[in-house]
């Protein structure tokens, strides 16, 4: 018949292995989720303000599109010269609006690119102070940076 007996040092491995893994999850895992859950946060709120204002390029480049159906319904009933300056307003005002919209998108995709390399580097760092303090406080004395 085979017994399997318990000693105190499988119960102090035991208490090791479950102090270990609390104080990982206190130090690393759960900052780290806490990190990757706010820069999501954040990455959706960007997402949904560059939707909000696609939404508002949109409309807005409808209603200078209806502005410029009258101008040119106006303009037919115009003579030849008014119908030409009509219609060359209507291209000014599509490109300034396109160009306005392109470069306000442009901007809002630099400023999420940049804040999400801000974000992996800030985390890299933190990682590694973690790692580090985690290491030192496991062999209970300061590792050589060298």
């Amino acid at each position: 018949m085979i017994s399997i007996t318990i000693d105190k040092a499988l119960l102090i491995q035991l208490v090791n292995f479950l102090l270990l893994i609390f104080i990982l999850n206190m130090l690393l895992f759960k900052p780290i989720r806490e990190a990757i859950k706010k820069r999501e946060r954040k990455i959706q709120s960007d997402q949904d303000e560059i939707g909000k204002l696609q939404t508002e390029a949109e409309d807005r480049l409808k209603q200078f599109q209806l502005a410029i159906e009258e101008a040119k319904k106006e303009g037919l009933a115009k003579k030849e010269a008014l119908r030409k300056a009509a219609t060359e307003e209507e291209r000014s005002l599509l490109a300034k609006v396109h160009s306005e919209v392109e470069e306000e998108l442009t901007k809002v995709k630099a400023g999420i690119a940049k804040e999400m390399q801000e974000t992996r580097e800030k985390l890299k760092e933190e990682i590694k102070v973690f790692a580090s303090d985690i290491a030192e406080k496991i062999l209970g004395r300061p590792l050589s940076h060298g």
